[in-house]
């Protein structure tokens, strides 16, 4: 609104939008050490990695999504110079969606290195990415870009605009939908509410979710009010809407596998195993081949004393078998001799018999002949 610099001394300018958007990352920092401890996270090792490669990431995709949806900067951008014309690249133009998804990534390579539901850091980082987000618009309507429709125009669908109460004059002499401060405003309110669904729940994803469904239904809608044509168009959509779909389905898978596998801090995920999601270093790998091979000798000794045992239990089962057959030998033979002994003794008692009745028969016999004759 007031141009591309807060002020000038010379030929030297302090940039709005740098300003404000280094304003809004301390205070998204500042938050994000606020709510920390609502997790499991690690400040000095994990929480500061996750930052720095959000913000280094969040850079080079704001800059590519915008070279993507402006390929006509290349051609003006030299016009006065080579050096000049790297500075204007690196420093004018950024589109906000590129800046997510590359912090998105960065935050996945954190999580990942870091073996981390990479929904405890999104859930953490949502909130915090609002107020950064939000003084970045504020640097938009300062450096005038990002403007709205102008009063009298029509929406992208042809939907009256405004009737110029809240407009704001530009550089240019038109009056304008402040789209910016509304977005700014927006954003703050959506902080507010994610700290709050971010402090009561305990499941994670669904911070991460919410924030992904309703900024992308805001994208949505607040395109169709914005009068800037350099944001790239296919279709009857323009860029940053075809993103916006695809964020708002991302943000309902999110929600449905956070209440699906209801996931926990400081857990891994539950639809995948701990070492499918990290890359193990060569050592690492070396190590755990070794204790595997300890694992396995221990079972091999283990198998051989088992065997040892089971072949002293069938010699002993074998010696066991011989003894009790040489016993059974022994009771038979002792057996057959008692009996050979007792019949031997039943013959002789049966002949003495034998002999004492034949003497009785004979004593008689012969008495009566001695007592016949004698009579």
């Amino acid at each position: 609104m007031i141009g591309a610099y807060l002020f000038k001394i010379g030929s030297f300018g302090v940039p709005a939008m740098g300003v404000c958007v280094l304003v809004g990352t301390v205070l998204a920092v500042l938050l994000s050490w606020i709510l920390r401890k609502r997790t499991t996270l690690d400040w000095n090792d994990e929480f500061v990695d996750a930052i720095i490669t959000a913000v280094l990431l969040g850079f080079v995709g704001m800059k590519l999504l915008y070279w993507f949806v402006t390929p006509g900067v290349f051609k003006t951008a030299f016009q006065h110079g080579f050096f000049q014309g790297i500075l204007s690249l690196l420093m004018e133009g950024m589109v906000f969606y590129g800046g997510l998804i590359g912090g998105i990534i960065g935050i996945f390579l954190v999580a990942r290195k870091k073996k981390r539901n990479v929904l405890e850091f999104t859930d953490l980082f949502a909130p915090c990415f609002c107020v950064a987000h939000a003084f970045g618009r504020v640097g938009c309507l300062l450096a005038g870009c990002c403007y709205g429709v102008q009063i009298g125009e029509t929406t992208q669908f042809g939907v009256l605009t405004y009737k110029g109460a809240l407009a704001v004059k530009y550089l240019d002499g038109t009056m304008r939908l402040p789209v910016p401060l509304m977005e700014t405003v927006f954003l703050l309110v959506l902080c507010e509410v994610l700290v709050l669904v971010f402090c009561t729940e305990k499941r994670l994803g669904t911070t991460t979710g919410w924030y992904l469904i309703a900024y992308a239904v805001w994208r949505f809608v607040i395109e169709m009010f914005r009068g800037d044509a350099e944001r790239g168009k296919f279709g009857a959509l323009y860029t940053s809407q075809w993103i916006s779909i695809l964020i708002l389905l991302a943000g309902v898978a999110v929600l449905l596998l956070a209440r699906r596998f209801n996931w926990k801090k400081g857990k891994p995920f539950k639809v995948f195993r701990e070492e499918d999601l990290t890359v193990p270093e060569p050592d690492e790998a070396a190590e755990e081949a070794e204790d595997a091979i300890e694992i396995a000798e221990a079972f091999a000794e283990k198998a051989e004393e088992a065997e040892e045992i089971a072949e002293e239990a069938v010699e002993e089962g074998e010696e066991a078998a011989e003894e009790a057959a040489e016993e059974a030998e022994e009771i038979a033979e002792e057996a057959v001799e008692e009996a050979e002994e007792n019949a031997e003794e039943a013959v002789e008692e049966a002949e003495e018999t034998v002999e004492d009745a034949t003497e009785a028969a004979n004593d008689t016999i012969t008495n009566w002949v001695r007592g016949t004759l004698g009579e």
